[in-house]
């Protein structure tokens, strides 16, 4: 019934969410309080520690600093504006939401293709074809970027508790970049050749400067003293997460959620340093985060524990096993397939939590690892590349109007096969020596 109402989004899908509450305990699947537990989980408080950093990001203007200094760096042609565009939203999507990165980057990229776009030198399908690869690396790189961190998109975090709960395999926030990080890397370089070189070639040249990046970042003025002190604070949580492991000797009790948490709540205490004798953020201000994101995130972790405990993923998994000589890398690939093409359709949180008890408990019968299944699972989700519903990125730059469905249609399904084929790469060369297994 929830994978129903997820496709359907008969209700919201953060409504959707909250049924295992209702029907767990009059079903007696579960307890209440077994339930709930779900919806409190230490990866939903990592969660909320980086959407609050994120929203200090934003109110300070510091994130469209960021951007616009990436871009300023990487050119001023077109390919390298493009280029920016990409490495900017994929970085900025390791640390803030992708839609907010997105929502944050459609409008600057919208003044840069209005400024190329009317010079009046180039040819009709040229111009266009910037106009879309620009729209499509922006909603592309947003979704990419996400991958790197666990606070980057939901289906990181979610496999990570899931594996934890069920299977007692911990995954650090440094120890997933050891996989997230180089995967962004090379998914970057991939998509942007694919987009500019074969799929819609950016193939000419601008006679004058393009100034609109210098002309934004003017706008911004010097940076200001809010904007040291958020990008300072953000830098040390930052840099606790990553040296989490070696502090564990010395800090007992020290986890990623907590150091997110002391991020965010440090902000509330720093005053802004202004007239106004304000702080750095104010409850306002984290008013507007996405808080459906962590019902989402709490549901889909108490439907995946019923899968799993119930008997339900064993069942299932059995089933599929019927012909146990299936090499393990054509399952893998079956996986990523099956998980990217879903995705399309489907929240791809939701999707995350459905198949997770099921890919996990398929490698457990069969003696494999249970991260070598997951993994594929997770990354597959956020590699949804060919409709404006599978990922709010996608969604929110067909609004521009600069794109058709098919226009997006055309890049995705290549960029879908590609990553298919990444995905079981890093999965079976980089993922056992990241995770130990």
């Amino acid at each position: 019934m929830m994978a129903v109402f997820w496709i359907t989004e008969a209700l919201p899908i953060s409504a959707t969410a909250l049924l295992p509450i209702v029907f767990f305990p009059l079903l007696e699947i579960s307890p209440i309080k077994d339930v709930t537990v779900s919806y409190a989980h230490p990866l939903i408080f990592l969660f909320l520690g980086g959407f609050i950093l994120a929203q200090s990001l934003q109110k300070w203007n510091l994130h469209k600093r960021i951007a616009l200094n990436i871009i300023r760096l990487i050119g001023i042609n077109p390919n390298g504006i493009i280029l920016g565009f990409m490495i900017s939203a994929a970085f900025l999507s390791m640390w803030i939401s992708n839609t907010a990165t997105a929502l944050m980057m459609l409008p600057i990229a919208l003044s840069a293709n209005q400024v190329i776009t009317e010079t009046g030198e180039i040819e009709a399908k040229q111009s266009r074809n910037f106009s879309i690869v620009l729209m499509l690396a922006i909603a592309y790189s947003c979704s990419l970027g996400g991958v790197a961190t666990l606070i980057g998109t939901p289906p990181n975090a979610l496999m990570v508790a899931y594996l934890k709960e069920n299977f007692n395999v911990n995954i650090g926030f440094a120890q997933w970049m050891l996989l997230g990080v180089p995967f962004t890397f090379v998914a970057i370089p991939v998509a942007y050749i694919l987009l500019t070189k074969f799929i819609y070639p950016v193939r000419f040249r601008l006679n004058n400067e393009v100034n609109i990046i210098s002309v934004e970042l003017k706008k911004l003025g010097t940076i200001t003293l809010q904007e040291k002190i958020v990008a300072a604070v953000f830098s040390t949580v930052a840099l606790l997460w990553i040296l989490r492991p070696l502090l564990e000797d010395y800090i007992t009790g020290i986890s990623d959620s907590g150091i997110a948490i002391l991020g965010g709540v440090v902000l509330f205490i720093i005053p802004a340093g202004d007239k106004s004798r304000s702080f750095i953020l104010g409850w306002e201000d984290v008013e507007k985060i996405s808080w459906g994101i962590l019902i989402l995130f709490g549901g889909g972790l108490a439907l995946a524990s019923a899968i799993q405990k119930s008997g339900l993923a064993e069942i299932i998994g059995n089933s599929l096993l019927a012909d146990s000589t299936i090499p393990g890398i054509v399952i893998i690939t079956l996986i990523t397939v099956t998980i990217i093409f879903l995705t399309e359709l489907t929240s791809n949180l939701a999707t995350t939590a459905a198949f997770l008890p099921i890919t996990a408990s398929l490698a457990a019968n069969m003696n494999i690892h249970p991260i070598e299944y997951a993994i594929p699972t997770a990354l597959a989700a956020s590699c949804a590349f060919m409709l404006p519903v599978a990922t709010p990125p996608n969604a929110i730059v067909f609004t521009s109007g600069s794109l058709k469905i098919s226009d997006m249609s055309k890049a995705g399904i290549f960029l879908n096969i590609t990553f298919v084929v990444l995905i079981v790469l890093f999965v079976k060369i980089l993922a056992p020596f990241a995770f130990n297994y």
